[in-house]
Order: C-alpha cells, then structure tokens, then sequence
C-alpha cells in the first residue's frame, strides 16, 4: 500500500506542480515537498518491506539530501500562503545548507560502481542489521544522518505551528481577506501540519527503536505505527482532491493606499450593523466586478491567445486573486468561462446577420476560436445546437 501511495502521491503533485505554479507560485513548494516525501516513502519501502537489489540499489542513499529540504519546503509553503506571497529572501538561502553538505558528503558514493550498490543492496536484504554500520557519508554517521533528519523536520514542523498561531488572529480580522476562504486554508494547514506531525513522531519511534536496539528488533511489531503514518499520508494526499480551493491559499486584497486608508476608517466608524454587513461581503467582489465589466467592455477573449494571465498583467494583481474571483465568486472556472463568452460574442455575430456573408468558420475565428471543431464543440455545449442549426432556426423564425 505505501508503493502505491507514494506513486498516487506523485502524480498528484505533479498535476498540481504543472496546472498551478503559473497561478500560485507556492504550488511549486508543495509539490516538491510531496515528491520528495513521496519518494522517501518508496525507499522505505524497498528497504523494508520488497527484497528485490536493483531497486533498492536505486533508492538507497541517493535520495538522502532531499530529505533535508522537506522542513524548508514546508516553511516556504505555509508562510508564503499565510502571508500571500510566493517571494523567498536571500536568507532563505540558509535553509538548504544542511541539504547540500549532506549532498556533498554522498558524492563519493553516487559516482561509486552500481554493481557495488548492488552488493550493499544484496547485504541489506540479507540482514537488515547492517545498515547502522554503513558509513556512506564522508560527514556523518549513519546513525546521525538516520537521528538528524527526523528532528529537522519536526522543529521546522513546530516552527510552522508558530506561524499558524501568530497569523490566526491577523488573518481571521482582517477584513481585506475573504472569510471563508481563510478557513479553508486554514483547516487545510493544520490537517496539513498534524498530518505530518504524526508520520514523523511514529517515524521517529521507529528509528530510535532501530538505533538503540538494532533495525530486526526496531521493525519488529511496527504494524500499526505504519498504518497510523499511512492513514496520515493519505488524508494529506486525498485532501489535495476533496478540496482544491485550498491551492488559492489566504489571497489579501491590495487596495491603493488612500481606498484602504479609507476602509479602514469606515471599519472604525461603523455599528454592529454595518460590521455584519462587512463580514459578509468579500472583500474581492470588487475586482470580481472589474474582471466581468473588462470581458464585457474589453473582450479580450476574442484573441485566440486570451489566457487568465493577461487579467493578471491588466489588473496588476497576484493570479491566484484572479483565480480566486473567478472560481470561487463568479462560481465558474476560467476555460468554461473563456467559452461561453466566446460562444455568446458568436451568437451576436450570427443574430446580425454576418452568417450571410461570412463563413461559419470565420465566425468562429472572430469569436476567439481557433479552429472550427473548436468552435463546433464549444457552441454545441453550450447552446445544445451546433452553430448550422442555430443559424436555420434562425431563418425558420425569421420567415
């Protein structure tokens, strides 16, 4: 089950990694961050539980400095989306130190024949007994780099919680961040962190019963330690699918200074009625109305290259704002969106009466299709005709 968990597990990340990292730059850092423990789930797997040397020879002890970037990635994560930024410092730079001296301290090892990882691979699977005293890093010891890793992760685990308990009241008052949505993403961080918090304390038994005793023993009687990691793993993973609003994070409206100086001296003046009235607006209803009165009065649309990325560059907002907008206020998404005002501008061209002098396929192309199976396809979805039958019906009703 952990296999098949951990290869679910990537290809879930990387659908996230490659349809929202234009939109939510800090999709980039939770993909990785579920790649990388995806993989580290795999080589456990092939160390403990499936004895075949080839890939255990692939898994063991290559993947090892990843690991050390899983605590930053998480860090990067829930603080860019606490704070609606995807901007990392030059401090931040820091964090991938511990990563690249273990990298170091491994390079002898990756360049060493894969015949001779197959003989450690083969020792391994014979007696699990031998790791401790595999000494594959110039640096550390086996025993450190076993005991190092788990304890990074979980102080940058207790670090996030920090976070999580400073920005709770700043996000739950401020009345330029919508509310429900900073619920959701709340929620979707604590199940995030807890989650992950479980996997590593019961890793973390499991390796100190490993080191003190010997790994045979540590191993021993493990059953539901897995399966409690297990079920923590999956509810990470799961949770990506059941609620993919979470991938707009906490998205803060920016206002020009003097409108936000402005709000705020409405919000200090006003009753408990008017408060209600502000808790129960969005505070992106207005860029919401600004999106629609720009398709509707722009058109951008009618460019065949129209992509969410150019409301993003007119508007001079964060995409994961636009994204926010269009999916969770308007209620719809992008593309479905983009086709029902491309097929409503065909309909007004068809209703003058262009069919007359115009090919079906050349309004299609000035309505923003690219082709005419595009535009065919789009039309029928939408109307439930095809774009021939509209255009008799049309000529039914007219005579």
């Amino acid at each position: 089950m952990l296999l098949f968990i951990s290869l679910f597990t990537i290809v879930i990340s990387c659908v996230l990694l490659v349809f929202n990292w234009k939109i939510n730059k800090n999709a980039l850092f939770l993909s990785c961050f579920f790649i990388i423990l995806s993989i580290y789930g795999m080589a456990h797997y092939f160390t403990v539980y499936y004895k075949d040397p080839f890939w255990l020879a692939v898994f063991y002890n290559h993947f090892t400095p990843l690991m050390l970037l899983l605590g930053p990635l998480l860090l990067f994560y829930v603080r860019g989306t606490l704070t609606d930024t995807d901007k990392l410092s030059r401090s931040d730079l820091l964090h991938f130190i511990p990563g690249f001296v273990h990298f170091v301290g491994i390079v002898p090892y990756l360049f060493m024949p894969f015949q001779y990882k197959l003989k450690i691979a083969a020792a391994i699977i014979n007696d699990i007994d031998v790791i401790p005293d595999l000494d594959l890093n110039i640096f550390f010891s086996t025993i450190f780099s076993f005991s190092f890793r788990p304890v990074l992760l979980l102080l940058y685990i207790f670090y996030c919680i920090y976070l999580l308990w400073k920005f709770m009241p700043l996000v739950s008052q401020n009345k330029l961040i919508p509310g429900r949505q900073s619920f959701i993403a709340y929620r979707w961080l604590i199940v995030l962190i807890t989650s992950l918090t479980i996997i590593v304390l019961n890793f973390m038994i499991v390796t100190y019963n490993s080191l003190s005793l010997k790994p045979s023993v540590g191993l021993q009687n493990t059953y539901f330690i897995h399966n409690v990691s297990a079920l923590a793993y999956c509810i990470m993973t799961f949770s990506l699918l059941l609620f993919p609003n979470i991938l707009y994070g906490i998205p803060k409206r920016v206002l020009a200074e003097s409108v936000e100086k402005e709000v705020k001296d409405n919000i200090k003046k006003s009753v408990k009625s008017q408060k209600k009235a502000q808790n129960d607006t969005d505070p992106f209803e207005d860029l919401s109305e600004k999106i629609a009165k720009y398709l509707e009065q722009e058109k951008p649309f009618l460019n065949p290259d129209f992509s969410i990325s150019d409301i993003y560059i007119h508007f001079k907002v964060p995409k994961n704002h636009i994204s926010y907008c269009v999916n969770t206020i308007m209620g719809t998404r992008f593309s479905k969106m983009k086709s029902e005002l491309r097929v409503r501008h065909a309909i007004e061209l068809l209703q003058s009466g262009l069919s007359n002098s115009l090919t079906i396929e050349a309004i299609g192309q000035r309505s923003g299709f690219r082709t005419r199976s595009h535009f065919y396809a789009a039309f029928k979805e939408e109307t439930g005709i095809s774009p021939t039958e509209y255009i008799t019906n049309q000529h039914s009703v007219l005579n």
